[in-house]
């Protein structure tokens, strides 16, 4: 037995020693397809406040990207018209910070948005190449939060409970954010269809993770089905380059025209309201 054992393993050793004299590295060459550059718009509807839009350029996943010059990636030789009912407003090129400072655009006019459900607004794009980029946009009603309410455990944490009344004759889709302290920490943010809620009485829930003295905002965004795809897809793609092995994303757009572009024409419409714990 102690022969047959000792045998083997000579025989395992001589394997090994074989297969690492044998070069198994083969370099394999992959042509990958060029990447055409494509437009990129981002425009969000808030009533009460100035027209904003930003207008950028894709780069491919392998492209270098200049970030010592991040305007590099920006379009402003377009030109950029809004229209609604009988009104026409051109968007001029520049640069716009959201007031908060969370996002710059390039395109933007003084003039503020109106607050009406239903109301339809288009959006024309003029590259310089002559290349027309189009999108529509619907301002969804404004769905009201009903109630917060806070609750405690045991051990004196609390979470809290956001209530709303969701319209069960007709689909609905939501934005859901939950902000700690400011709008810049974002503790929750997801997009949601109702048929996610078993009553009209809908409610969005946290976790017991808050102290008393912790204030938390609030947001409820009423957004329509095109807003809602863009998102869902958007969060989707980001997961999948971070992950090696997921499966490449495709991003949903309501952008189209002459040539082909990627981005989100929409209005932004939503009720806040803010609760400090222990109060």
């Amino acid at each position: 037995m102690a022969i047959a054992r000792q045998a083997l393993t000579l025989l395992a050793a001589a394997v090994l020693l074989l297969l690492s004299s044998c070069n198994l590295e083969k370099e394999v060459s992959i042509e990958l397809p060029s990447y055409l550059s494509e437009p990129v718009v981002e425009c969000y509807l808030e009533p009460g406040k100035p027209y904003r839009l930003l207008l950028t350029r894709a780069y491919g996943y392998f492209e270098t990207l200049d970030l010592g010059n991040p305007a590099a990636a920006l379009i402003n030789d377009a030109t950029v018209i809004i229209r609604y009912d009988d009104r026409e407003i051109p968007l001029a090129n520049g640069l716009y910070i959201d007031p908060a400072g969370r996002q710059v655009f390039n395109y933007g006019s003084e003039e503020l948005v109106p607050e009406e459900a239903g109301r339809e607004f288009s959006l024309e794009i003029v590259l310089a190449d002559g290349n027309r980029l189009e999108a529509t946009a619907r301002m969804m009603p404004r769905v009201p939060l009903d109630s917060i309410v806070v609750q405690y455990n045991a051990d004196s944490l609390a979470r809290v409970l956001t209530y709303f009344t969701d319209d069960l004759n007709i689909t609905n889709f939501y934005r859901r954010m939950l902000h700690l302290g400011s709008l810049d920490s974002t503790l929750q943010d997801f997009p949601v269809r109702d048929d996610f809620f078993d009553t009209g009485k809908a409610v969005f829930g946290s976790g017991f993770n808050f102290e008393r003295g912790d204030t938390l905002i609030n947001t409820l965004a009423h957004i329509d089905r095109p807003y809602f795809e863009y998102y869902n897809t958007l969060n989707q793609s980001i997961a999948a380059n971070l992950n090696p092995f997921g499966q490449p994303g495709t991003l949903e757009s309501n952008i189209s025209g002459t040539r082909s572009a990627h981005g989100i024409f929409t209005g932004l419409i939503y009720d806040r309201d803010t609760v400090v714990i222990g109060q």
